[in-house]
């Protein structure tokens, strides 16, 4: 049995200033709204942070921020999510070095109509064998267009280094007890808990940690009706933040919590300050005891 990753983790925006640059000091006036938080971790680079839209210096600087201040106090996850082997090698030497916990592995999708599973089981088998770092698979079909089976995933849990699986699918699949299980939307976080999972990343931990972390907490000390109730709560919030408006609508939901939301790489657009208002009375209405 390999080691269990569990709770809530928050897959952190980037914020950008007016010129579309890294705020790195909005960065880590974050970071320090989630070190007091009982957040389990943080994912770096994921798609909340506009992974595509940044450049090979930023991403080891994000992660030269980040791990220099939390490092030994949440669990650090950071996104691999190349397009060949290569690049995700080279990758790999730039951070090796870094205290890092986790890489959570999307992957390559661009030419997807010509990948078998047999060369996604090969992908990942590459990766462990040079990874000092254990591996999450990043199952997301609704970004990449690649769904893996339940057969791959289970094949790819026999592997030492492969972890875990942070899946956004909507399949539900019968995983290998040697994989933590992280639902990747806070829509299911009750429903794969029934299944089994460890815990999840969720946008809406970035800007309202405490309902998702209300919703875990309730669960594994046996209170299932209120966490249920909870999660309506949340469902309810996320449809009309991330859902509606995906990670512009994340950082509006920072902004309007007193976070760095910040702006977007174009061609993503911020929301409105009037949109923003409305979402801080949206949880001020539907979660009144938000913190």
């Amino acid at each position: 049995m390999k080691n269990k990753l569990s709770g809530i983790f928050a897959p952190i925006n980037v914020p950008f200033t007016q010129n579309e640059e890294v705020d790195y000091i909005g960065l880590k006036e974050n970071l320090q709204y989630y070190l007091n938080t009982e957040l389990n971790g943080l994912l770096l680079l994921g798609t909340n942070s506009e992974y595509k839209s940044l450049s090979e210096d930023e991403k080891i600087k994000i992660i030269e921020t980040y791990t220099s201040l939390i490092a030994g106090m949440k669990t650090i996850i950071v996104g691999l999510m190349y397009e060949s082997l290569y690049l995700a090698k080279g990758f790999i030497e730039k951070v090796r070095n870094f205290p890092i916990d986790y890489l959570l592995v999307q992957p390559p999708f661009y030419f997807r109509g010509k990948f078998t599973e047999e060369d996604y089981y090969q992908y990942f088998c590459d990766l462990a064998q040079i990874s000092p770092f254990p591996i999450l698979i990043y199952n997301a079909p609704g970004f990449t267009g690649v769904d893996f089976s339940e057969q791959l995933i289970n094949r790819l849990a026999e592997l030492d280094k492969i972890v875990g699986i942070k899946d956004s699918s909507k399949e539900k699949k019968q995983l290998s007890k040697n994989l933590s299980v992280l639902t990747g939307t806070i829509n299911t976080l009750f429903d794969m808990l029934e299944k089994n999972a460890t815990g999840g990343v969720v946008s809406l931990a970035n800007f309202l940690p405490d309902l998702p972390l209300r919703i875990y907490n309730e669960y594994i000390n046996g209170n299932k009706e209120k966490a249920k109730s909870l999660q309506e709560t949340a469902i309810k919030l996320n449809n009309s933040i991330s859902g509606k408006s995906g990670v512009a609508g994340v950082k509006a939901g920072m902004d309007a919590m007193g976070l760095k939301g910040g702006e977007l790489r174009k061609p993503l657009q911020k929301l409105s300050a009037n949109e923003i208002a409305k979402i801080r009375n949206l949880i001020q209405e539907i979660y009144p005891n938000e913190k």
